[in-house]
């Protein structure tokens, strides 16, 4: 149960932390999770876990958070924002990507006992950021897009949970079935790809439904006036 349990702290950790960024940042909170969240999904997709029974990988409740953060700023500041943050997240696990790729080409000094754990992140890291990059910017744009769709007919502060579910879980579909296909395809039995698709998927879904409460929160401390003047004093 252990796996578990840790798997209920992070979720609120991670929640809590987002709601943090957007309280004391305001809209700059967010696209900053978004950056920061999108570069530790993808090293945290690294590592597979057996959690509830079924093997999964790490990352999901990160990508989840980021889903929420999106939908956030779509629902508060528009498309448009939504949208840059999207690019800003995509943007940093491409710098993540080129930077730590030239780092582990210098030369080590005898005394350096690192390399070993760097390569052996970093260099399964460009298949699977790759894969996590493809997905994202495809995913982000269809959520995006989704969002604001539905915002169109169910646009009151009571339906966010309408328009968050509707378009989170349509488009991670896509997101997931790429990332898998991209990031572990050849690498792995057919069997394992698809169940990590399988749990990977449901695993997004669950945070999902449990995560937009959070966004709830979100919104409530916009209309307190609480969010909106720390952004007017940037």
């Amino acid at each position: 149960m252990f796996n578990e349990i840790l798997g209920v702290l992070t979720f609120l950790i991670t929640f809590l932390l987002l709601i943090s960024m957007y309280r004391f940042f305001g809209k700059h909170g967010l696209i900053a999770w978004i950056a920061i969240g999108t570069i530790i999904a993808n090293i945290q997709v690294i590592k597979t876990i057996d959690i509830f029974t079924i093997s999964a990988t790490l990352g999901n409740v990160m990508f989840a958070s980021i889903y929420l953060a999106t939908d956030i700023l779509n629902d508060i500041y528009g498309r448009k924002i939504a949208k840059r943050a999207v690019w800003l997240g995509f943007s940093s696990t491409l710098v993540m990507i080129i930077v730590m790729q030239l780092s582990l080409h210098f030369a080590p000094s005898p005394i350096d006992t690192t390399q070993g754990a760097l390569e052996t992140i970093f260099n399964v890291v460009p298949r699977i950021a790759l894969g996590s990059v493809i997905a994202y910017i495809i995913g982000q744009h269809l959520d995006v897009l989704l969002f604001s769709l539905i915002k169109k007919v169910f646009s009151s502060d009571r339906t966010f949970i309408i328009r968050a579910y509707g378009s989170t879980i349509i488009s991670n579909i896509i997101d997931t079935a790429l990332f898998v296909s991209i990031a572990f395809i050849g690498s792995m039995p057919n069997e394992a790809v698809f169940e990590i698709f399988v749990t990977t998927y449901l695993l997004k879904i669950v945070s999902t439904i449990f995560n937009v409460p959070f966004g709830y929160w979100a919104k409530s401390m916009y209309r307190k006036g609480k969010i909106q003047k720390l952004d007017e004093g940037y």
